[in-house]
């Protein structure tokens, strides 16, 4: 049997694949959670694009085409999600990468069928790298927590959602507000 090189690395295929999921799975549920509201004036095809771009801006740059304040409970949900795992290594864009995020999902993954390591593509990821996903993680929540704390304790007038919402796009670098 012949060896094929890698064309694309371990890492890549992690990034792209992670991309392509948030994509998908970001821009499906945009589209459901905002069909009737903010959607609403548009066509199909012109809700399929605003659900995309609605799903891809919080990982990314925070320019908006509907009015954030106006979205659903969930879709602002789906934001924070979104904002919190941001973009991917190597970009200008912020939250905890998504690598970072697919490490931690394959982690569980792995736990749960009782494995004590993760193995992708016949290839092993490191303990250290497992470890500073986690590390990443915490630090990320430790800092929102502590920034949703202050800020509501110097400015009690703010709702909790917008000082969240803002927390959580100050964390991605995103520029997105309430």
């Amino acid at each position: 049997q012949k060896h094929k090189p890698w064309v694309i690395s371990i890492n890549s295929r992690i990034v792209l694949i992670t991309t392509g999921i948030l994509l998908f799975g970001g821009t499906l549920l945009f589209y459901i959670f905002e069909y009737n509201n903010t959607l609403a004036e548009h066509n199909a095809f012109g809700k399929i694009v605003t659900a995309f771009f609605g799903a891809t801006t919080p990982r990314t740059a925070g320019f908006n085409t509907v009015d954030t304040a106006a979205m659903n409970f969930y879709t602002i949900m789906l934001v924070f999600f979104l904002m919190w795992v941001g973009a991917s290594p190597a970009s200008t864009g912020g939250g905890i990468k998504t690598s970072t995020f697919a490490i931690s999902v394959l982690n569980i993954f792995s736990i749960a069928r009782g494995k004590n390591r993760i193995e992708i593509y016949r290839r092993e990821i490191s303990d250290d790298s497992v470890r500073r996903s986690y590390a990443t993680i915490a630090l990320s929540a430790m800092i929102l927590g502590l920034s949703i704390i202050f800020i509501r304790y110097f400015d009690g007038a703010i709702d909790l959602k917008a000082i969240a919402f803002e927390s959580f796009s100050a964390l991605g670098t995103v520029g997105l507000s309430l």
